[in-house]
C-alpha cells in the first residue's frame, strides 16, 4: 500500500511530527522536534543492512559466486537486492546523521522518516527553518530537505532541497523529480568520506536559495494570463510536438487523446488549481503538467512500485522539464 514497509506486526516503517498526519493514516506519530534517534525508534528502523555470501547451484552442487553479494536486513531476513562485492551498505543512522548537527541546531526539523518498497529505500524529510514561501497569496510552498537512500542500486546516496513533504513512494517521487540540484553518493567504500559529507553538507547551503528561486520563477508565471484554449494548445504542442496544435482530434491516437483528456483534468480540477492567483495562469498550467506526470500518467509496470523510478529517470522528468522550457521559450522568461 502506497509503497510502504510493514513490519511483522502490519505496522507501517514510517513516523511523522504530529502536525503532519499523512493522508494515508499509516505509521506512528512522534514529537514535533523529535531528534534523529527518536525519529528512528519511532519508524521502527533501528535494524542493520547486512551482506552475505551468494551461492549458485550448478549441476548438484553450490558454488561460491565471489563476484556479489545478497543485501539483506538482520530484524527479519528480508533479502533486498544481490550487489557487486565492492558495494557497502549504508546504514540509516550513518546516511542521515550528518544531518543530525542541523536537527539540533534548529536549522532543520524532522517531518517524515521511513522505508519504502520492502525495505529497499529509505528517506528523511526535513523541514528548513524559516517561514514557506509564497508564489501568489494562497498559494504557500513548504521548504524541505531531502535525505533518500536505496539498497538495491535504484538510487544513490541523495540529498537535495524539495518543496514536496515526503509521506509515500509516489510522493518521494514526486521530490525526487523537482528541479533543483542534488548532491549524491555510491555505495562504494569512501561513500561516507569527509569530502563527500562536505559536498552533501553543501546541498542544504543552496536549498534555500533555489526554492527561492523557483518560487520567483513561479509568481512571474502567475502574473501570465492564459486562456483555456492557450492552455490546450499549450498541452497539444507538449504530447504531439511544435506545429501540430492544429491536428483533428479523429487523427490522434487513443493514446494522445487519453493525455490530452487527463492533462484538461488536471488543469480545471487539480491539486491546488482552484487558487484564485493559480487558475487561468501559466502557473497552473505548469502544475497540470507536474500533477499529471505524478498522478495520472501511465507507464509500464506496476503503479505503486514503478512511480518513483519513472518519475526520476523515465519520461515524468523529461515531461515536466520539457512543459516549463515551453512555458520559458513562449514567454521569453529565465528560468
Amino acid at each position: 500500500m502506497h509503497g510502504l514497509d510493514f513490519n511483522q506486526d502490519g505496522i507501517a516503517r514510517f513516523a511523522y511530527a504530529g502536525i503532519h498526519k499523512p493522508w494515508h493514516h499509516e505509521g506512528i506519530d512522534m514529537p514535533v522536534g523529535a531528534d534523529l534517534e527518536v525519529a528512528i525508534a519511532a519508524a521502527d528502523m533501528d535494524y542493520q543492512i547486512e551482506k552475505a555470501p551468494l551461492f549458485a547451484k550448478v549441476g548438484n552442487e553450490f558454488v561460491a559466486v565471489p563476484s556479489h553479494n545478497l543485501v539483506y536486513r538482520d530484524v527479519d531476513g528480508a533479502q533486498l537486492s544481490v550487489m557487486g562485492k565492492d558495494y557497502r551498505p549504508v546504514q540509516v543512522r550513518e546516511a542521515f546523521g550528518i544531518m543530525d548537527e542541523l536537527i539540533e541546531g534548529g536549522e532543520l526539523s524532522i517531518e517524515t522518516l521511513g522505508t519504502l518498497n520492502g525495505g529497499k529505500r529509505t528517506f528523511i524529510c526535513t523541514s528548513i527553518a524559516g517561514d514557506p514561501l509564497q508564489v501568489v497569496p494562497g498559494d504557500m510552498m513548504e521548504r524541505y530537505f531531502l535525505a533518500a537512500d536505496s539498497y538495491d542500486g535504484t538510487l544513490a546516496l541523495t540529498f537535495k532541497s524539495v518543496a514536496t513533504l515526503v509521506v509515500c513512494q509516489n510522493t518521494l517521487g514526486v521530490a525526487l523529480n523537482e528541479n533543483g540540484r542534488k548532491a549524491k553518493a555510491k555505495h562504494t567504500s569512501g561513500v561516507m568520506s569527509a569530502n563527500r559529507i562536505a559536498l552533501l553538507r553543501d546541498a542544504l547551503g543552496i536549498a534555500q536559495i533555489e526554492l527561492e528561486e523557483f518560487a520567483k520563477f513561479g509568481n512571474r508565471l502567475a502574473s501570465i494570463r492564459m486562456s483555456n484554449s492557450e492552455v490546450d494548445d499549450f498541452h497539444k504542442v507538449l504530447i504531439l510536438g511544435q506545429g501540430k496544435e492544429d491536428t483533428a482530434i479523429e487523427d490522434l491516437t487513443g493514446q494522445q487523446r487519453r493525455a490530452l483528456g487527463e492533462l484538461d483534468y488536471m488543469n480545471h480540477w487539480g491539486p491546488g488549481q482552484e487558487i484564485e492567483g493559480r487558475a487561468g495562469t501559466a502557473w497552473g498550467a505548469l502544475n497540470s503538467v507536474t500533477a499529471w506526470t505524478t498522478h495520472m500518467k501511465r507507464h509500464r509496470g506496476n503503479y505503486e512500485v514503478d512511480r518513483t523510478q519513472f518519475s526520476i529517470f523515465g519520461n515524468g522528468d523529461t515531461v515536466n522539464r520539457a512543459a516549463q522550457q515551453l512555458l520559458v521559450n513562449q514567454y521569453q522568461l529565465a528560468a
